[in-house]
């Protein structure tokens, strides 16, 4: 026996090592023979120790689960193996060592992946009330599984190892119980007062105020409202639907007697103090209700336990690999469909859409060339005239005052001396005639050198001519003019008289 329960141990440590596999098809293939072998036979001789490794292996497989049709078939799954356990003590076990795993983890469960963890709690509860109404709400399996519930999830305070951990599991156990109860119903009354034993502890014992309020609206205030509604069709005569939520929950809201419960609870020394007033305030809310159908005079059967088949959560049996082609294969189906229906004509007007978005598309593009092109053109004209300008401006200011522009070169000379000699012709000037003293004209160019040097010499020259009348001129000083002797005194009168190096006009 002993080695059974080691060989099992063991196993079950290779069991949550694959299970926690990054291959997913590791994955599936583990959680088929753990629930289809390796449980059936084994689930007897693991401990509590071995299971939280198993739950370990498991809560990580479930944590990689993804696509909501596969989620739901591995939750499913996995909760089925409470309800479907060789014996009511092997179920209570594995619930006890999820719980356990699921409250230490789930602090550290993300916002993205919290959705698949509450339908995995559901899944839990379900099948949990349904291995309660497989024994036939016995006592026994009825207080084990209620007080799993109350240590592991509701009041986690009792359990010195949870004393630090989070509550949010016991927030949800809170708010889905009576959701997941619902199917089960109607149960006796002595059931009922044991399914809720945890939560009037809860309003008894427990300081959290958050769980008070969530004990408060998700079970007793559903109780309540049911039964008033209840209350109102019966009286106005109304028929009410059979096995609807307000069918089963008001008559226990109108038959238990929740106004004597919270009433006692309210009056105990050791209730905590903070919260006698919502003790009292649903105490006084269920009086109302409990007066009113006193009054009425309209007579509520009592619920008792009906041994009927309860309809179990549908399994999507499916693997990762299957659940991918069925959704493939559903949208082919859907597209031929609707091809096949007349969604021709979208398709030919989505194709016009489209070729009408390409022409206009292609006339953009042409468009932004011409003006592209345009640009260019415009740049380089404008280029040209700009170079025209510069040249034009350049010859104005060359130009100046008609001037600035004259330079001295061997053909303005030449000229100049043509013009000297028509100038010496028509006064009828003789060789070496005297010259004048008036200095020649300045030129504005500012090559002014030369002939201030020639103006000199030619200064000289008629000095030398008013001291010496038959006194040669040099050849250079005349510019070429031929050497000639004074004939008479006052030659040089007359030669003052036109200025050979003044230029005439016409």
């Amino acid at each position: 026996m002993a080695a059974a329960a080691a060989d099992a141990s063991a196993e079950a440590a290779a069991i949550a090592r694959r299970l926690a596999s990054c291959n997913a098809g590791a994955r599936e293939r583990t959680v088929r023979y753990l629930l289809s072998d390796f449980l059936p036979a084994s689930a007897p001789r693991l401990s509590a120790a071995d299971l939280l490794k198993l739950w370990k292996g498991l809560f990580f497989c479930f944590w990689h689960a993804d696509k909501p049709l596969y989620q739901s078939s591995v939750a499913t799954r996995l909760a089925s193996a409470v309800s479907t356990a060789p014996s009511p003590a092997d179920g209570t076990a594995f619930l006890a060592a999820y719980l356990t795993t699921l409250r230490r983890e789930w602090a550290h469960i993300d916002v993205h992946r919290l959705d698949k963890f509450y339908l995995l709690n559901r899944r839990f509860l379900h099948h949990a009330f349904l291995l309660i109404n497989s024994n036939s709400f016995a006592p026994d399996v009825t207080s084990q599984i209620v007080s799993i519930l109350s240590d592991k999830a509701l009041l986690p305070e009792a359990d010195n190892v949870a004393a630090g951990t989070s509550r949010g599991l016991g927030y949800h156990v809170a708010e889905a119980f009576l959701d997941e109860l619902l199917p089960v119903l109607p149960v006796s009354l002595q059931t009922v007062d044991a399914l809720l034993a945890p939560f009037f502890t809860v309003l008894e014992k427990s300081s959290d105020r958050v769980m008070i309020s969530k004990v408060k609206a998700g079970i007793f205030d559903r109780f309540l409202e049911n039964g008033i509604q209840l209350l109102e069709k019966l009286k106005k005569g109304e028929e009410v639907e059979k096995d609807s939520a307000e069918e089963k929950l008001g008559k226990v809201g109108l038959l238990f007697g929740f106004s004597k419960r919270f009433l006692d609870i309210g009056a105990k020394a050791e209730t905590v103090q903070s919260n006698r007033k919502v003790i009292f305030g649903l105490r006084d809310a269920f009086v109302k209700v409990e007066k009113g159908l006193e009054l009425s005079g309209v007579e509520i059967p009592v619920p008792k336990f009906e041994a009927t088949e309860v309809q179990v959560v549908p399994d999507a049996d499916c693997s990762m690999d299957l659940c991918e082609d069925k959704a493939e294969k559903k949208k082919k189906k859907a597209k031929k469909a609707a091809l096949a229906e007349g969604d021709k004509e979208g398709a030919k007007a989505s194709k016009r859409e489209k070729k009408v978005k390409k022409e206009k598309k292609v006339k953009k593009e042409k468009k932004e060339k011409k003006e592209k092109k345009k640009k260019k053109m415009d740049v380089v004209e404008g280029g040209d005239a700009a170079d025209q300008n510069t040249d034009a401006h350049a010859e104005d200011q060359q130009m100046g005052d008609g001037t600035n522009g004259i330079t001295l070169d061997g053909t303005f000379l030449s000229n100049l001396q043509k013009q000297f000699e028509k100038a010496a012709a028509e006064d009828g000037m003789v060789d070496g005639g005297g010259s004048s003293s008036a200095s020649p004209a300045t030129p504005v160019n500012g090559k002014v050198a030369k002939k201030r040097k020639r103006s000199k010499s030619v200064d000289r020259l008629s000095e030398a001519s008013d001291g010496d009348d038959c006194s040669e001129v040099p050849e250079a000083a005349t510019f070429g003019y031929t050497k000639r002797k004074c004939s008479k005194k006052g030659s040089s009168t007359r030669a003052h008289k036109r200025d050979p190096y003044t230029i005439e006009e016409g």
